[in-house]
């Protein structure tokens, strides 16, 4: 799978994705929402990294949707 086609793309995460996230980022008394910025491919473990407000999270290609 190509996963530079996501980069500069907005996503939004999968439901079980964006719960596990969420329920962290509300742990810290963060708000999210559920749309981030794709800004890079990790080729080591090829995942896509992320960014939303103020977070950065690594995902896989199967965990996002295009919008």
């Amino acid at each position: 799978m190509n996963l530079h086609k996501y980069v500069g793309h907005i996503v939004r995460l999968n439901q079980s994705a964006f719960r596990k996230i969420a329920i962290t980022a509300k742990s810290h008394g963060d708000a999210l929402e559920n749309c981030f910025l794709v800004a890079g491919v990790s080729r080591e473990m090829r995942k896509l990294i992320c960014y939303g407000a103020n977070l950065r999270i690594i995902v896989g290609a199967t965990d996002v949707v295009l919008i």
